[in-house]
């Protein structure tokens, strides 16, 4: 069978085969991308916080977008053709995401919840329990995925969730798309295509229109923001698939790719030349792809394949640990000693009300110690996740997937434009 879309022309049986490749180097880079927001999250004074790169490191979350549009167009796009298709992959992406997520909300739930108890008590807080970014009403919206749909009017509970809300729905949003120009819009030559690229206008659009400070759109925008970065990871996929018989050879890509990241994060700050993360990434993720730079290959190690693996857990557990771990203890000293350890000036607001004070440390070792500390305990804390969270998640949704496969294999789907099932290789 034939469908005039992305799959169309040859390209169904060369997709068919793709998933047996492991992008490697990607998932990698997603490890170092995830524990770069981490820090760019903290809020302690050190000579690493107050470098341009950092203070500008919330742009690998469209790193993170561009790279999913990448892979998900590698493993899922010949597989959107049915219903059946698009079911499973809502449940293996929703398994993918949402268990860790309700777990971490949970965590956070029963911690206010103890605030909630100590205020009965006559304990006073600043930010009473239950209230602004930790209200009641806002854990429905986080449950739903629904924190990045103008909802609510800041961040709220797990902040960098907002990211896995917006995702969750461009997943959706993908799995329609070529679901429509793969059946219903067969007959049209490019449909699919044309389709893609409308949405990613239209997402442009949208955020470049309406965004307050530069692609830095969250719980107002985070949608548009992520289908733009996801839909460019898609064409990204697409340039890569077409050059991928061709051998890059200029050992200086790799290098170059790398200073010309380090070069755009550090500079772009807030300002408009934001809205070219998804090009500039797409472009590194491009070239990494290929794996075939001496970059490449001092990423190709165990640690680094480990913090690919357990980059979910890296960035979902970030806040919690900096709200309880190092913000309150910093609080509670405080309070105990009488001493000031902290200040409001050019403190961060990157996670929402909790972040409004940045800590500082005697000296120059102390604060890079603490960041490191930091990181370390973010690593292990992240790794007991991924063993206890994540992976039971994903085989229990794994298993309903195949409950629905099963089910309609059984009921004998013929649908137009049902394609091959392949292997999957595990993305973000």
């Amino acid at each position: 069978m034939t469908t005039n879309n992305a799959l169309a022309d040859g390209t169904a049986s060369q997709l068919t085969q793709a998933p047996s490749i492991h992008f490697r180097v990607l998932d990698s880079w997603r490890g170092v991308a995830a524990l770069l927001v981490a820090v760019f999250h903290l809020n302690i004074l050190s000579a690493i916080y107050s470098l341009d790169f950092i203070r500008n490191s919330y742009l690998f979350v469209d790193f993170f977008f561009v790279l999913s549009g990448f892979v998900i167009t590698h493993n899922y796009a010949n597989r959107l053709g049915t219903l059946e298709g698009v079911g499973t992959f809502a449940l293996r992406r929703l398994g993918r995401l949402w268990p860790l997520h309700v777990v971490v909300l949970l965590a956070l739930v029963i911690l206010e919840s103890a605030r909630a108890v100590s205020a009965a008590r006559g304990v006073s807080f600043t930010n009473p329990p239950f209230t602004g970014s930790t209200s009641l009403h806002s854990i429905l919206t986080n449950l739903v995925f629904g924190q990045s749909f103008g909802l609510e009017q800041q961040l709220t509970w797990n902040p960098p969730s907002w990211s896995i809300c917006a995702e969750f729905w461009t997943y959706l949003v993908f799995a329609a798309t070529v679901f429509i120009g793969s059946t219903w819009l067969r007959r049209f030559r490019f449909a699919t295509e044309v389709l893609l690229v409308a949405v990613l206008i239209a997402s442009v659009s949208i955020l470049v229109s309406c965004a307050r400070h530069g692609i830095d759109a969250t719980y107002d925008f985070g949608l548009a923001r992520c289908i733009y970065g996801f839909f460019f990871g898609n064409l990204t996929y697409r340039l890569w698939q077409a050059a991928s018989h061709f051998r890059l050879r200029s050992r200086l890509l790799e290098v170059g790719a790398l200073i010309a990241v380090v070069a755009y994060v550090s500079a772009a700050g807030h300002t408009g030349y934001t809205f070219l993360a998804p090009l500039v990434f797409g472009f590194v993720v491009f070239v990494f792809a290929f794996e075939a730079g001496p970059v490449s290959a001092l990423m190709l190690n165990k640690g680094n394949a480990w913090l690919g693996r357990i980059s979910y857990s890296i960035y979902m557990w970030q806040a919690f640990i900096i709200f309880n771990f190092v913000d309150r203890p910093v609080s509670m000293l405080e309070k105990m000693t009488g001493h000031s350890f902290t200040t409001t000036d050019s403190a961060s607001s990157a996670l929402g009300g909790e972040a409004g004070k940045l800590i500082v440390l005697d000296g120059h070792v102390l604060p890079i110690v603490a960041t490191l500390l930091f990181l370390g305990f973010l690593i292990v804390v992240a790794s007991i996740s991924y063993y206890l969270i994540e992976k039971p998640g994903q085989e229990l949704f794994a298993r309903l997937a195949g409950g629905l496969r099963t089910g309609s294999t059984r009921g004998g789907d013929r649908s137009p434009g049902a394609v091959r099932s392949v292997g999957i290789v595990r993305s973000r």
